[in-house]
């Protein structure tokens, strides 16, 4: 169970380390959700930290273990973006997993 909090955590850690990155450096909100993968990856290469291992699963490799929980923490970044989402009712303009999508097709109804 610590695991899983160790992940969320670490999730919760990369949402707020991208935005502050965003915040400083206008140019990085266009690239805000390669900005979390690279983080959150990147983050958990450098601790060398595998969740499976502290599970107790068998992985094939155990680096394939440690990229296997940066996808996890990466994945783990969406909810926190809901969770502040609905709690500020204001949504990331860069965030692709929960920013406003339109239809092409409506676009060119309107611009017809």
């Amino acid at each position: 169970m610590y695991q899983f909090a160790i992940v969320a955590l670490l999730a919760l850690a990369t949402v707020k380390v991208a935005d502050v990155l965003c915040d400083y450096f206008a140019m990085l909100e266009r690239f805000r959700s390669l900005l979390v993968f690279v983080l959150a990856i990147g983050s958990i290469v450098w601790l060398d930290y595998s969740v499976f291992a502290e599970w107790g699963v068998a992985v094939r490799d155990d680096t394939l273990g440690v990229w296997m929980t940066g996808f996890l923490v990466a994945g783990l970044t969406v909810p926190w973006r809901a969770v502040f989402g609905w709690l500020t009712h204001d949504r990331a303009t860069g965030d692709e997993s929960l920013g406003h999508h339109t239809r092409v097709l409506h676009e060119v109804e309107t611009a017809a």
